[in-house]
């Protein structure tokens, strides 16, 4: 008698535990523009990065976000980079880094952020994938000469239609830095990243040609990459974590989290209000 009622209690715990829902980790997807410390397409004018108007809007939005008590701060950088960042963070926390010329938005935003949450340091996830811009223009070209290519290319109605959505409007150089890295993380902002991968991409391609789908597919799979290196790194006793990378891979990224059943994506508007 007294074993089956130890069995009941087990089971009981254990239906109790499956019933529980387990808590999510918030995801704080903070696309920004590249400070400067680049040669990516994402690169942004940010001449005046060292002002002390400009330090005083990163003190500020450094103190929001470490204020959310991340336990993880994602950065696009390659895990073989880890020790490089490492040692700048460590210098950094002795006070014995020279921060004057480091524009990267690694250490302006990740870096300072970090040791105001008291973390150890900062995780590299990104993974190198260079996406076939080449194939897109070497397509143009070549379409552009080839009549028969063209009239192919005329069965892709949808480009006659009209842009479909708002032109990117805000500037750097008229916002804080707070109010323009909002616009770049708005619905928006992300609008016109989907029609240069969904509306335009496409259209590069006829009849057995999907030079354009090869494009989308690869950006998908770097992005598919630098999710898994973030799962990688992922403990379940972890309440929120921040993302920064550029804001061309928040589409991705922001799919991919939405669909994984332990983790929620919150709005940087919501952060910085």
């Amino acid at each position: 008698m007294k074993q089956i009622a130890c069995l009941l209690g087990m089971l009981l715990m254990a239906a109790t535990a499956y019933t529980q829902p387990t808590p999510k980790i918030k995801i704080l997807l903070l696309g920004t523009f590249h400070f400067g410390e680049t040669g990516d397409k994402g690169k942004t004018s940010f001449e005046d990065l060292f002002s002390a108007k400009r330090q005083r809007e990163i003190q500020q939005l450094t103190n929001q976000l470490a204020s959310l008590k991340p336990d993880k701060i994602f950065v696009e950088n390659e895990p073989s980079r880890q020790a490089h960042w490492d040692s700048l963070y460590n210098q950094y926390r002795q006070g014995t880094l020279d921060t004057t010329a480091l524009r990267n938005e690694i250490f302006q935003i990740a870096v300072r952020t970090a040791r105001k949450a008291g973390l150890q340091r900062v995780i590299c996830v990104d993974h190198i994938q260079s996406l076939p811009y080449d194939k897109l223009e070497a397509f143009d070209q070549r379409t552009s000469k080839d009549s028969v290519a063209l009239r192919q290319m005329a069965t892709y109605k949808l480009l006659s239609l009209p842009y479909p959505y708002p032109k990117k409007t805000k500037k750097l150089a008229s916002t804080t830095l707070g109010e323009y890295l909002t616009y770049v993380n708005s619905p928006e902002y992300e609008a016109s990243n989907r029609a240069d991968y969904f509306v335009y991409a496409p259209s590069s391609g006829y009849d057995t040609d999907y030079t354009g789908v090869e494009f989308i597919t690869s950006w998908y799979d770097r992005n598919a990459k630098i999710f898994t290196n973030i799962l990688r790194q992922a403990e379940p006793t972890d309440t929120l974590h921040i993302v920064l990378f550029g804001a061309s891979h928040m589409l991705p990224l922001r799919h991919y989290f939405q669909m994984h059943p332990y983790f929620e994506v919150i709005e940087l508007a919501d952060v910085l209000k």
